[in-house]
């Protein structure tokens, strides 16, 4: 028996790598070559352009996905012209899109907008994958039991690859103890890439059903499942209702406006009323049952008036705050829960695909088109702003720093703050290059600081001789060397905050040397930068357009050295307080 078992398990194996090699076969050069990608840039130290190697592998990776939806996709079509026409169009498209992100990574553009819509494509690709081939079927049943059977299959070989590498790991690293036989880092990443992407994505390949099997008609429920969705599910979502009911009810009787977290509970209901959607449709296929069905027709229908308050809750936060691409995302998502909600009681809940497919669409309408909520949210917030500046400011754009703090305290305490934080919210979304035809560079690392001043009602720079601004940043093109004898370097602030204020003591201004903390230890020592008062005023005395070179500072180790790339300080003269600063830059280490 173990012989047998043996022998139709390496049948099995043997006949899934036939079976990919022969259905997707440009998915399988895909996979090769993204192998290939990994292999070759692990095992060299890159010295092109990084974005040519981002754009390489980003071609590769999505082109896997995408060659596989499509030869699922061609597998339904009989024309031979018209399948082939739409895979090599669609691979043409992908083409064009890596040239395009290319010629973009080389401006200092925001990743923002077409981060998002990148996302929003790749996602429909994928999901496309489980419901293209299955758009004439009569119910979802056929769709359902294929994306059940490729999730499950992809999770078991994506298992079976790691196993494998942990295994053969394990035996080279044995011979390194035993024998003395070295093997490199890179030899172990290597041998991750063969078994955790080619092996197990060709075994997932091989193991995804076709032709009667494709397309199973017959409805699996599994008991387990519907135990889960009965015991566990159900009554969470009752909890959520009640829960949810009972705020309606008080802030009825109270009447006031709804808070805007109740929108993410409503988000967090749907998302279990529409995964509970999917868990019974099987189950109410085969056994018909009317509590079942009910759930599936009338829980939405419940819902329903619980939507209301997530409408009036981002109404409420729109008009206290106005737009951000979050609150337009979060807008059209409540204006999807009615379409579902609405949709799944008038058809009885019959066809669920609808609901991912649907959402699939709208992202990317709002996401991929030229128009887009990206987009949308920069030009509304640039054009309040400008709008403010012709109404306000007398000073023309570009304001330098005293010019823009000057121009904030004449301003309204509230219409200050509000204005201020636009600036902000564009900064650290859309960059700094969506202002600085409004503001300096040095200001958008002062917005911060600004921010603190206007709230704790501080003088501005200028206005109060006491008070003493340093700033400045190197240029985004700046090449940084690294210096003769530094092997390696991390980057300050190294939590990945790009902008922290630290407090040193006032006592240090006596010498004026700063010592600052960089947050890191070498040799059980805390890593901490002297950095001169009179060089950074040099520097900003020096300074073009905002722009310092990279400048090195010693450190309390040896073996270390600070380069600054960007600074801020902050203190008074005829002042008790102590020094505000923020720095960014490099630790070099020996």
């Amino acid at each position: 028996m173990k012989g047998l078992s043996v022998e139709k398990a390496f049948h099995t194996v043997t006949e899934a790598f036939q079976n990919c090699l022969k259905r997707f076969p440009v998915t399988v050069a895909f996979i090769f070559a993204f192998t290939a990608y990994l292999i070759h840039l692990t095992s060299i130290s890159w010295t092109g352009e990084e974005r040519l190697l981002f754009i390489t592998g980003y071609y590769l990776s999505v082109g896997i996905l995408l060659s596989l939806t499509l030869h699922l996709w061609s597998e339904e079509v009989k024309s031979r012209m018209w399948k082939t026409g739409i895979q090599l169009a669609a691979h043409a498209l992908l083409i064009a899109d890596a040239f395009l992100l290319y010629r973009y990574l080389g401006t200092e553009s925001s990743w923002i907008e077409i981060g998002i819509a990148h996302t929003a494509a790749i996602l429909t690709i994928g999901l496309s994958t489980f419901f293209l081939s299955f758009l004439r079927e009569k119910n979802d049943i056929a769709s359902w039991n294929f994306a059940l059977n490729a999730v499950s299959s992809f999770a078991v070989t994506q298992i079976i690859g790691l196993i494998l590498w942990a295994g053969i790991s394990l035996l080279l690293f044995s011979l390194h103890q035993l024998f003395d036989i070295h093997f490199s880092g890179k030899c172990y990443a290597y041998i991750y890439y063969l078994c955790s992407i080619t092996l197990a994505l060709i075994l997932f390949l091989g193991l995804l059903p076709q032709g009667e099997d494709k397309h199973n008609r017959e409805p699996h429920s599994s008991e387990f499942l519907n135990g889960i969705i009965h015991y566990l599910f159900l009554p969470l979502t009752a909890g959520y209702l009640t829960v949810l009911y009972m705020y309606a009810a008080r802030i009825l009787v109270s009447w006031e406006l709804p808070t805007g977290w109740v929108s993410w509970l409503i988000v967090a209901l749907m998302t279990v009323c529409i995964a509970i959607q999917f868990g019974l449709y099987p189950a109410r296929l085969e056994n018909n049952k009317r509590f079942d069905n009910w759930i599936a027709r009338w829980m939405p229908v419940l819902i329903l008036p619980l939507l209301l308050l997530m409408t009036i809750g981002i109404v409420r936060r729109f008009n206290d705050y106005g737009i951000t691409v979050n609150r337009l995302y979060l807008a059209t998502l409540n204006g999807w829960f009615y379409f579902v909600c609405i949709g799944l009681f008038a058809i009885k809940a019959r066809r669920i695909n609808w609901i991912p497919i649907s959402f699939a669409i709208i992202f990317l309408l709002t996401s991929a088109l030229p128009v887009n909520y990206a987009g949308i949210t920069k030009n509304v917030i640039l054009n309040e702003i400008k709008a403010e500046m012709q109404r306000s400011c007398r000073t023309k754009a570009p304001l330098s720093l005293q010019q823009y703090e000057e121009w904030m305290y004449s301003l309204p305490k509230k219409q200050a703050i509000r204005i201020n934080s636009k600036f902000r919210y564009l900064n650290s979304w859309f960059g700094t290059e969506s202002v600085t035809h409004l503001i300096d560079r040095n200001v958008t690392y002062n917005l911060y600081s600004v921010a603190a001043d206007i709230e704790t009602n501080a003088a501005p720079a200028g206005t109060d001789s006491g008070k003493v601004t340093y700033s400045g940043a190197i240029d985004s093109q700046t090449n940084i060397s690294v210096p003769k004898g530094y092997t390696r370097f991390i980057t300050i602030p190294s939590d990945g905050i790009s902008s922290r204020f630290l407090t040193i003591p006032r006592q240090y201004l006596e010498n004026g040397i700063l010592p600052v903390s960089l947050d890191t230890r070498t040799d059980n020592l805390n890593d901490s930068a002297y950095i001169e008062l009179s060089t950074l005023e040099m520097l900003e005395k020096n300074s073009k357009h905002g722009h310092i070179p990279p400048t090195s500072f010693r450190c309390n180790s040896p073996k270390n050295l600070f380069m600054l790339t960007a600074f801020d300080i902050h203190y008074e003269k005829n002042s008790d307080e102590d020094v505000r600063m923020s720095i960014k830059g490099y630790l070099f280490k020996k």
